[in-house]
């Protein structure tokens, strides 16, 4: 029996040796937000994705960020034929607001080239464009979206996600407008997002 124990323990230990994984973390920001070179604009997808942990690479894309940007963050995943060539690696996206599609584009091209779902996806306040709430399901092995419902910059409850309503939090904090309470979510929101990347993925 002791010996089953302990067999069954070191088993336990090599899987999860063997997946073990650093990520590719990509955050993609809303309107508002430009290049580093173009009178720059904080976004909370940026600022707030980790920098520490088990991270192989960060990449801040704008909304409207080129296909061939994309593709050079997919590069590394060493993908052929369907099937991902550097399973050491894994693929999180953090998205704000405008950037939904753009993160949508770049996890249904990891799914296409990769053959599997990314390994988590965070929608803040997802929009589509022009205007209104990002309704498209995302292929991700786990995806979390943080949203409000005032006026017509908002986001809704996503398929296939856990969602959290942070509307109430805009009322407690006097966040009334439906731009105010966009903008209050954008920057809670990606705090919550963070917090739950690191504590399930990056440590």
């Amino acid at each position: 029996m002791k010996n089953l124990i302990i067999l069954a323990t070191l088993i336990f230990l090599l899987n999860t040796i063997t997946e073990a994984k650093d990520y590719v973390l990509v955050g993609v920001s809303g309107f508002g937000t430009r290049k580093p070179e173009n009178a720059w604009q904080p976004s909370g997808a940026h600022e707030n994705l980790p920098q520490s942990g088990r991270i192989f690479s960060r990449h801040e894309l704008v909304h409207y960020a080129k296909t061939a940007e994309l593709k050079d963050i997919l590069e590394v995943f060493e993908c052929r034929n369907g099937k991902q060539g550097n399973e050491d690696l894994g693929l999180i996206i953090m998205v704000n607001s405008w950037g939904s599609s753009k993160a949508l584009t770049l996890a249904k091209m990891y799914q296409k080239d990769c053959g599997q779902k990314i390994d988590a996806f965070y929608m803040i306040d997802g929009v589509s464009k022009p205007i209104g709430p990002f309704k498209k399901e995302v292929p991700a092995k786990i995806c979390r979206n943080y949203y409000q419902t005032k006026g017509l910059v908002r986001g809704t409850d996503q398929k296939n996600c856990e969602n959290f309503n942070l509307t109430p939090r805009c009322d407690i904090s006097g966040y009334e407008k439906g731009v105010d309470c966009h903008i209050y979510v954008e920057w809670r929101g990606s705090e919550m997002a963070a917090d739950h990347m690191i504590k399930n993925f990056l440590n």
